[in-house]
């Protein structure tokens, strides 16, 4: 027994000296690309006069404070940041901290050679035409789409002047080459989505949601969750593994002195899938098509101050005319290769005859939902077992899942609407009220 202890002991010290290299190594890449780098590089743009936007002034001020990266990929950041001091045209002042984003595709786009600047070119009825013709690409709606191009007129106008310049020009368009803001600007007036405060150059803010759903219902890793924000991000996703090499009792350990566990009550996670059936329903109308969440989990539901619940990565968001033209023209050889950014959530099967993806999708979001959001939420064996959840009641839900799953993939808006999402929802409401009324 003193020897398994004694071993232990060492694998805890060694343990502790991994996570002192980790917070070591942050302190030394704070700096790094990941926080400052693209925005001195912006800043410097602004300076020069090549890019606009209505945050620049705060964004680019002495005040402006970093307070964490919250993603390490190196294709995008995304910074949780504060200012004080604000531009005339910020329009974030309810929001003393917001989320910064930027994709670094969007310097292909700024870098392509632009046209001379010419005073008798009307710039404001380009930018509302490139904008409408966008929209046509993505949704059906020629009336929806005209609204959504005198909206960017008015966002291009960054420093609101009555008149889109030569530079606003190239800068809402490469702006609109981004999915995640061409897809915050149309469904801008969506309660489903992050409100979009603005732009500098190629960064965009959004407003701060207080928790990411995984933080609050997921029980995968959630070992070191309330360590400072000075460790890294993915402190999770580094440790486990080497934790599990090491020793179980290790992991096991650190999971009880790190991890202030709170089980969500069954009410609260209740709410949470009736505010996603909200989200689903609202999703499936836009511009006369269904817009589709093409990487649905989790970590992509954010639950905002006051309790409401919003998707907020919007990367693999698309229209499904927009889903399925991708697919129809990717090239493959096994069903594998029909997937819309390696999520099986949007995709096909290969028609091997043609070497291209059919332009049919396997499952549509509400089957997505039902067996990855739903079914995680109510259904898994440990939620059950904390939570003493009735077993009638378990294997009504779960009746309800498989009902789901084996729904059509209906491709009518209306019938998606009516048939799926609500035919579901209503009858999930229903399952909890007659239990209700038994008990």
């Amino acid at each position: 027994m003193r020897k398994r202890y004694s071993r232990l002991t060492a694998l805890l010290f060694a343990g502790f000296a991994v996570l002192v290299w980790i917070l070591l190594f942050n302190m030394l890449d704070h700096e790094g690309g990941c926080t400052t780098q693209h925005l001195t590089y912006m800043c410097g743009l602004y300076a020069d006069g090549k890019v606009q936007g209505p945050l620049c002034d705060a964004m680019c001020s002495e005040q402006l404070t970093v307070h964490s990266c919250l993603s390490n990929r190196p294709e995008k950041q995304v910074l949780h940041v504060s200012w004080e001091q604000r531009g005339p045209w910020d329009t974030s002042h309810d929001h003393p901290e917001v989320i910064l984003k930027f994709v670094r595709t969007w310097y292909e786009t700024f870098n392509q050679p632009q046209p001379l600047s010419d005073t008798n070119l009307d710039y404001s009825y380009l930018i509302e035409r490139q904008a409408h013709h966008m929209c046509m690409e993505h949704f059906q709606s020629d009336e929806s789409c005209h609204r959504f191009g005198q909206r960017t007129v008015l966002n291009a106008d960054g420093d609101y002047d009555g008149e889109v310049s030569q530079s606003e020009f190239s800068n809402m368009v490469s702006l609109l080459m981004q999915q995640e803001f061409f897809m915050l600007l149309a469904l801008n007036d969506s309660k489903s989505t992050l409100d979009m405060l603005g732009y500098c150059g190629g960064f965009y803010a959004v407003q701060k949601i207080k928790y990411t759903s995984d933080e609050i219902f997921s029980r995968q890793d959630p070992i070191l969750d309330v360590l400072p924000p000075i460790f890294p991000d993915d402190i999770n996703e580094m440790l486990v593994p080497m934790l599990g090499q090491l020793s179980d009792h290790s992991a096991e350990y650190l999971y009880r002195n790190f991890q202030q566990v709170r089980v969500p009550d069954w009410q609260e996670r209740v709410d949470f899938i009736t505010k996603c059936f909200r989200i689903l329903y609202d999703f499936s109308s836009q511009y006369g098509t269904t817009v589709r969440c093409c990487d649905s989990h989790l970590g992509n539901y954010g639950i905002t101050d006051s309790g409401k619940v919003k998707y907020i990565d919007m990367d693999a968001v698309m229209s499904t005319k927009a889903a399925l033209l991708l697919l129809s023209n990717t090239q493959c050889e096994t069903d594998e290769d029909c997937e819309i950014g390696q999520f099986d959530d949007c995709s096909s099967k290969c028609d091997t005859n043609l070497g291209r993806c059919q332009d049919v999708m396997k499952q549509n979001d509400l089957h997505n939902f039902c067996t990855q959001t739903l079914s995680p939420i109510l259904l898994e064996a440990p939620v059950v077992l904390d939570l003493a959840v009735d077993e009638k009641l378990v294997e009504t839900l779960t009746q309800l899942v498989l009902e789901c799953r084996r729904l059509p993939l209906y491709t009518a808006v209306e019938d998606y609407r009516e048939k799926g999402i609500l035919y579901v929802w209503n009858k999930f409401d229903q399952i909890l009220r007659d239990f209700e009324a038994v008990q």
